[in-house]
């Protein structure tokens, strides 16, 4: 039962990983292409770039939440 829930475990963390690193690239995506386009599509750019810093949050908290289970 114990060598299952580490099994569990260690399954739990790397689906935080794959997921902070997913957000993590979307996030800078989103963000980079809101920079650029900051002086044609003015609010719309402001809003990919909300976005993409909130991506940027949620893949530092799977981050940090898939730490918690090596």
């Amino acid at each position: 039962m114990t060598a299952r829930n580490i099994l569990q475990a260690g399954r739990i963390g790397a689906s935080y990983f794959r997921s902070a690193v997913f957000y993590g690239l979307t996030g800078i995506l989103f963000s980079g292409f809101g920079l650029v386009q900051l002086k044609w599509l003015g609010l719309q750019a402001v809003f990919f770039l909300m976005i993409g810093l909130f991506l940027l949050y949620a893949a530092i908290m799977n981050f940090l939440e898939g730490g918690k289970f090596k």
